[in-house]
């Protein structure tokens, strides 16, 4: 009986131990098909978006991101949970290359994905509407390929230029302005920067005029 009894306690401390070690477990991150979206992943304990692997093509809205890797988050003017439920109709409405790929509901977190940079690859566009009437973004390659070493356009911000290009494309698609789009446009001066250069003759814009 005593032998019994030691073998039952001893079955009792390895079960309650097993189920110790599922509830601190972490999550893993599940990647869906292109086009396949899953509802309520991992991705459902989602609080805010990571930053930028340093080493990676990315952008994102988080406030630590240098200026390079640095985006504005988006604003939305109604109820986070109503701007979120139209933003899914709107990208499950979208028939061109932004694909639906994990949509978590509880948290009002999408993740699409878009062609990127390099051929047969893919970026991923994460955005988390959050109170506060914002929707943090993050945008971040697949595959990584060197930054160009300059750029001429207007607005240009010389770091992860096509994923600045594709947050921008989703915004427009989904309806949703820049946090600091009024502030840009009123009281922003665009200067070139060549090499750490900071002013280029002839292209002020008064000179141009």
């Amino acid at each position: 009986c005593t032998m019994m009894l030691l073998i039952h306690a001893r079955t009792i401390a390895q079960t309650a131990a097993a189920i110790a070690t599922l509830l601190i477990a972490e999550p893993t991150q599940l990647q869906s098909p292109i086009g396949q979206p899953n509802n309520d992943t991992p991705s459902a304990s989602i609080t805010r978006l990571d930053i930028c692997n340093s080493q990676s093509n990315c952008v994102s809205s988080n406030y630590r991101e240098p200026p390079n890797r640095y985006v504005s988050s988006f604003k939305i003017v109604n109820d986070p949970n109503v701007a979120f439920q139209r933003a899914v109709r709107d990208l499950k409405r979208s028939d061109g290359d932004v694909s639906l790929a994990e949509i978590s509901p509880r948290v009002n977190y999408i993740r699409v994905t878009v062609p990127g940079t390099a051929p047969s690859s893919f970026d991923d566009i994460e955005l988390l509407f959050s109170e506060g009437n914002i929707v943090n973004v993050k945008c971040e390659a697949r595959v990584t390929l060197p930054p160009p070493p300059f750029c001429l356009k207007k607005n240009c911000i010389n770091g992860n230029m096509d994923q600045r290009s594709r947050v921008e494309r989703v915004g427009r698609l989904l309806g949703l302005p820049t946090s600091d789009e009024s502030e840009m446009r009123e009281g922003a001066k665009w200067t070139p920067i060549f090499f750490n250069s900071d002013r280029v003759p002839g292209f002020d814009e008064s000179e141009m005029g």
